[in-house]
């Protein structure tokens, strides 16, 4: 895997190699300085390239903690410009990979080498099949009329698009059902056979992305491409020879979504209603039986999210035990796997007439595989569990350990492999992250410090007495001392809950505390709720966990993030609690050994959103007095930036006014 790319154009044999080089380019004297007006020089930048442009020579991955304002983007982006190695670089999240592509590769390119070729691949959802939008023309289905009146402008749109990518279409809106229809997912390809090949949008990018020098991807493709790969599939990736993961503290959670099975009621469904929908559209009578096994499916996707629901928890995940799943559920399954075995057959002569049969026999049979192995639950390096959402009912299995999986696909298969992110040492060590993730023993180390002068620009309140988490008075006393703080800062505030349920908590009493305006996760979008937040300055943003990472308001619309508690994750999860029991049985303790460092890694996360420039101040507050009064406290109180801790609510006002 990975060995032979296309060469990348690269620079020229005589660049400078040696990783001292790097002088030349981030030193006080460098070319950076020279081009970007008020560029300083940052020993820590300098730092972390030397160590990337040396991981890209020596072949030994690299664990590079880099603090917010490091600059740790240029710091692999130029190595990797100059290493003449096909590069994979893959982003978190979105605003990252917005970043790379619209400010930093133009700036490189226009300052370092012009002849740079990038590409930036998404998941194959986000492009445009021009086969099933033709098809989609002949028959559409029209969910409302909202959707009605944008298809004319979305039919020009997908009729004119150089790239099919929808990013392109700013104003379609995201519940825009029709797009699943008429996207490219892999379930839905035909290769080579499709007549749309040549002209195919992914196979376009694909043969670009082949001749590129670096790769832009986020982790959810780069690991759908390697559990691809890993079954003997067509990857979406090209040949690549290094990787740069940044917001790399991401990929235990990721790495375990795309090594494991998945089978819902969801997907049923959706393949009875592509089954109907391609018999439909042929234009033939002589589907009969395929038409039945499919609207025998749409029943049995019914009947499969009814056996796994449970009386009184409408949604969450539970250990999924098929002992106790019932005879009827069993039953279900039976019948499932029965009517997903008899498709492929079935549908073998209809395939030249209806081209979209021949992709439903296909995933009736990877279905049925999955459910199987999902109720006889053999592989026991798998944890099995259910869930059960709004979009329907769930089985999955996870695997207990990332590491050993990434240590064979991942380091023994990429000759260089970069892992950074400004959150991955917990108490300044790599210990729990290089364990997790498999990282090989000789991998190197580096901890970059934010150059950001914590000690000025920011100060830590974390109150001596204040009732535990678990106790009743803990949102009311939360409330009114959030209140009080918001006064100070006028608004600009950011609170990051643990649950729902205490932000709601908070939500209501602080309706009647502040006369600043409110905002609150799940009122609109994420991405409309961030721009108001940003918009109106003197507002107050409620959010949970998908607020905790990856999103940045520097300047004055952000003066303080307050938390309500260490954001410890539920141990009863069945992914959580097996990994704990693996610990546990290995002679661990599952609490410090675990629960804390991941704890620790998303408390420097949520901090994390404050200070995102040189001249941001403001103020952190941790509800949470578990942090001074219980042992393991002194791991997240060293997880937290350099400032200054507080005790009172008074010395916020002299920090504030000393400004």
């Amino acid at each position: 895997m990975n060995a032979k790319p296309e060469k990348s154009a690269g620079l020229p044999p005589e660049a400078p190699l040696p990783a001292r080089s790097m002088e030349k380019y981030f030193g006080p004297q460098g070319l950076l300085a020279s081009k970007v007006q008020g560029f300083e020089s940052r020993p820590g930048q300098l730092e972390m390239a030397r160590a990337v442009f040396d991981s890209f020579r020596s072949g030994e991955a690299l664990m590079a903690e880099a603090g917010t304002g490091t600059g740790k983007t240029w710091a692999y982006l130029v190595p990797a410009m100059l290493s003449g190695k096909k590069v994979v670089v893959s982003t978190g999240t979105k605003t990252l990979q917005d970043q790379i592509l619209d400010h930093d590769i133009p700036f490189l390119r226009e300052n370092i080498d012009s002849r740079l070729k990038v590409v930036c691949l998404k998941g194959r959802r986000n492009y445009l099949c021009k086969r099933r939008f033709l098809e989609f023309c002949y028959q559409p289905t029209i969910f409302n009329r909202e959707e009605a009146g944008l298809f004319r402008q979305f039919q020009k749109w997908a009729l004119t698009s150089p790239s099919g990518d929808r990013a392109e279409i700013h104003w379609l809106p995201d519940n825009f059902r029709a797009w699943n229809d008429v996207c490219s997912g892999s379930e839905y390809c035909l290769g080579r056979q499709c007549p749309e090949f040549s002209r195919c949008h992914l196979t376009r990018l694909r043969s670009a992305a082949a001749h590129a020098d670096l790769v832009v991807v986020n982790h959810h493709l780069f690991f759908a491409d390697m559990a691809l790969r890993q079954r003997g599939l067509d990857g979406v990736i090209p040949e690549y020879e290094a990787v740069v993961f940044d917001e790399a503290h991401q990929l235990e959670d990721v790495a375990g979504e795309y090594f494991g099975i998945n089978f819902s009621s969801f997907a049923l469904a959706q393949l009875s209603r592509d089954i109907l929908k391609a018999c439909g559209g042929a234009g033939k009578t002589d589907f009969g039986a395929v038409q039945a096994l499919g609207r025998q499916l749409e029943v049995l996707s019914r009947l499969f999210a009814t056996g796994l629901a449970r009386p009184g928890k409408a949604t969450g995940r539970l250990l999924f035990d098929p002992q106790k799943a019932g005879s009827d559920f069993h039953s279900t399954c039976g019948q499932i796997t029965h009517a997903l075995g008899e498709l492929p057959a079935m549908v073998k002569p209809f395939e030249e007439k209806a081209e979209n049969l021949a992709c439903a026999g296909r995933r009736a049979a990877e279905f049925s595989e999955a459910l199987t192995s999902l109720i006889e639950q053999q592989d026991q390096s798998l944890v099995y569990w259910q869930e059960t959402t709004p979009q329907g009912a769930f089985l999955k299995a996870t695997p207990v350990e990332i590491g050993p999986i990434l240590s064979k696909r991942l380091f023994a298969s990429v000759s260089s492999v970069v892992m950074t992110s400004a959150t991955l040492s917990v108490a300044g060590t790599f210990d729990f992250v290089r364990n997790a993730l498999g990282v090989p023993a000789e991998g190197r180390e580096l901890l970059v410090q934010s150059p950001f002068e914590y000690e000025r620009q920011a100060i830590a309140y974390i109150p001596l007495r204040f009732p535990a988490p678990n106790e009743g008075s803990f949102c009311a006393r939360m409330a009114e001392e959030a209140a009080q703080i918001i006064a100070k800062t006028n608004g600009r505030t950011l609170l990051l809950f643990t649950s729902y349920k205490n932000m709601h908590e908070v939500q209501k009493m602080l309706e009647g505390k502040i006369c600043f305006p409110l905002l609150v996760q799940g009122q609109k979008t994420k991405r409309a709720l961030l721009q108001e937040f940003k918009d109106r300055v003197e507002s107050v943003l409620l959010a949970t966990s998908s607020f905790w990472q990856g999103i940045d308001v520097p300047g004055e619309a952000l003066s303080c993030v307050i938390i309500d508690k260490l954001p410890f994750e539920v141990p009863d999860d069945p992914v959580t609690a097996s990994r704990l029991d693996r610990i546990a049985k290995q002679g661990g303790n599952s609490f410090y050994d675990y629960q804390v460092p991941r704890a620790a890694i998303q408390l420097k996360q949520g901090v994390g959103r404050l200070i995102r420039s040189s001249g941001d101040r403001g103020v952190i507050a941790v509800f949470d007095i578990r942090i001074l009064t219980k042992g393991y406290g002194k791991v997240f109180v060293k997880s937290l930036p350099p400032c200054r801790i507080v005790h009172r609510l008074g010395e916020i006002d002299a920090f504030l006014s000393s400004s």
